[in-house]
């Protein structure tokens, strides 16, 4: 019964949240304003958040940064993020929905690209991702009814221009950033 409940009341939030706006690919010299959701669990988080970052603005794009971390913090656990841009287990409510009050401006300005870092497909990622009113839909994870325009997954170009594994985090940031250049 409460796996129904929960479906439902997904389901009906995404339908009253998600944007209404057409996306598609759009050339990086169009893009002004980005948003990277970051997976706050992942060592190594910062690190690439900072690296699409830096490619973001060296391409003159003003960037927010959202982590999001869900875990039960104990005292063993390690914490990567914390901070203004983190969405905390604290700030969903039951069913994984973002509390909009505390953290809807993190990810309710309009923004011309949206790219989605994390690997894992869960709720609270899957709304910001729909809700987000993005022009240009970018993830790294694809599940059925994904909001996304373009997926960057297992294969990829590896710096030498070949076709092959794209394995971590890193290395989908750095394919993510050559697509960018190269769209014209």
């Amino acid at each position: 019964m409460a796996f129904f409940l929960t479906t439902l009341l997904r389901k009906a939030r995404l339908r009253k949240h998600a944007s209404k706006l057409p996306t598609g690919l759009l050339p990086l010299r169009n893009v002004r304003s980005a948003l990277v959701i970051a997976d706050g669990t992942e060592p190594g988080c910062r690190e690439y958040a900072d690296r699409m970052t830096a490619f973001l603005k060296s391409n003159s794009v003003s960037v927010s940064v959202i982590y999001i971390d869900l875990r039960k913090i104990r005292k063993d656990t390690v914490v990567y993020v914390s901070g203004e841009g983190t969405i905390t287990r604290r700030q969903v409510n039951w069913f994984g929905m973002p509390k909009l009050k505390k953290t809807g401006h993190l990810f309710s300005s309009e923004a011309d690209l949206l790219i989605n870092l994390r690997s894992i497909d869960d709720y609270t990622g899957d709304f910001i991702s729909k809700a987000a009113k993005a022009k240009f839909k970018i993830g790294t994870c694809d599940y059925p009814g994904n909001p996304f325009d373009l997926i960057v997954s297992g294969a990829g170009v590896n710096a030498d221009g070949d076709i092959g594994a794209v394995a971590g985090t890193a290395e989908k940031t750095d394919a993510i950033c050559s697509f960018l250049k190269q769209i014209i």
